[in-house]
């Protein structure tokens, strides 16, 4: 593979916030995106998606090293990728254990009483505090992308849609939740560096759509979490070599073949939609004091 066009930038400017990364290898070339935390607990630090985010590019490095010997199919990866965050979990619980019979405190536990909790038991029944992310790889060696979740394609141009019925659905909700403020006169709306009141009137909706989380039917979506079906339909998309490849985080909600191009209509978007419930409506809108609306990753090669 030949890389034409890398990059990744955080909403917060600081890398070591960056909850999207990439990775590009002798075999593998990907993104990933961490999820944005919709947690009440204090978990993970500095946040759940770097921390996921984190995970799944040491997962995809080794399975590139592996290639060397042997064939990794999608799922294969899908395997590492979810057992690496399991391990995790595992390794939170074996710390807990740990500063309960040394009567010390590890950071991502410091904010509990309760650290004994964090095993996998709990995060198996707790879907919201899961380390979550979503990922598209290429594989040179089956001339493959594999879309994990909603990060996106473009292969020769033509984009490849991964919208989750889900995220169409809240999108709608809070597009209809702000108009409805700005129809009863609600000013706090209007101010840009205010919190956003829409986002926070469908918080709960965006907390229930975690137990949706790799299930089946209409609000079903796939995710890694560490408990992802290994039956679950992956969108597996074929290529030739000299093909034009494109691979994304949903930073990018207008994705073009060309980087420039790709920060041109994000540009255009928050001077037309700064609050993202006109023209592209979403859970989350652009605020001043952020880079962007989320973090976002592009990747350009030729197959």
């Amino acid at each position: 593979m030949h890389v034409l066009e890398q990059y990744t930038h955080g909403k917060h400017g600081d890398p070591a916030l960056n909850e999207d990364g990439l990775f590009v290898g002798d075999t593998y070339a990907a993104v990933v995106d961490g999820v944005t935390s919709k947690s009440t607990a204090n978990i993970w630090h500095p946040t759940p998606g770097v921390v996921a985010h984190t995970i799944a590019l040491q997962a995809i490095e080794r399975a590139d090293a592996d290639a060397r010997n042997a064939t990794v199919i999608m799922r294969d990866m899908q395997q590492r990728i979810d057992s690496a965050l399991r391990a995790q979990y595992n390794m939170l619980a074996s710390a807990a254990q740990s500063a309960m019979s040394t009567a010390a405190l590890t950071t991502a536990q410091s904010a509990t009483s309760d650290q004994q909790q964090f095993d996998e038991a709990y995060f198996r029944a707790h879907p919201n505090d899961r380390l979550q992310l979503n990922a598209v790889i290429y594989s040179a060696q089956t001339h493959e992308i594999w879309l994990f979740g909603d990060c996106q394609a473009m292969v020769n141009g033509q984009a490849i849609p991964t919208l989750k019925r889900v995220d169409a659905l809240l999108g709608e909700l809070r597009s209809f939740a702000w108009q409805a403020l700005e129809l009863q006169g609600d000013d706090h709306h209007r101010d840009q560096a205010a919190s956003d009141p829409a986002r926070e009137l469908i918080l709960p909706f965006l907390r229930l759509q975690s137990n949706f989380a790799n299930q089946r039917g209409n609000y079903g979506y796939f995710v890694f979490d560490g408990f992802t079906d290994l039956d679950y339909p992956i969108r597996t998309i074929r290529v030739s070599p000299n093909d034009d490849i494109v691979l994304a985080s949903d930073g990018y909600p207008q994705l073009h073949p060309t980087l420039a191009d790709s920060e041109t209509a994000l540009a255009d978007l928050r001077k037309h939609d700064p609050h993202l419930v006109h023209e592209f409506k979403t859970t989350k809108g652009f605020q001043p004091n952020l880079d962007s609306f989320d973090d976002r990753t592009f990747l350009h090669l030729i197959a």
